[in-house]
C-alpha cells in the first residue's frame, strides 16, 4: 500500500507529465495553425490571380466579338 507521501509524489509526477503533454499539444497546434494560415493565404492569392485572368479573358472575348461585328 502507498503512503500519503508516495501518493503526493505520484500526483506531482503525473502533473509534470500532463503539463509537458499539454505544452507539446499546444506547440503542435500552434505549428499547425501557422501552416494552415500560410496555406489559406496562398489559396487566397491564387483565387485573386484566377479572378483577374477570368476578367481579362472575358474582356478579350467581348472585344473579339465587337471587332467581328457580332455584337
Amino acid at each position: 500500500m502507498m503512503s500519503d507521501k508516495d501518493c503526493k509524489d505520484l500526483e506531482k509526477t503525473l502533473d509534470k507529465i500532463q503539463g509537458k503533454e499539454i505544452e507539446e499539444k499546444i506547440r503542435v497546434l500552434e505549428f499547425r495553425n501557422a501552416k494552415l494560415h500560410q496555406h489559406n493565404e496562398k489559396i487566397e492569392r491564387e483565387i485573386l490571380e484566377l479572378r483577374e485572368k477570368i476578367k481579362k479573358l472575358e474582356s478579350d472575348a467581348v472585344d473579339q466579338f465587337r471587332n467581328k461585328g457580332d455584337m
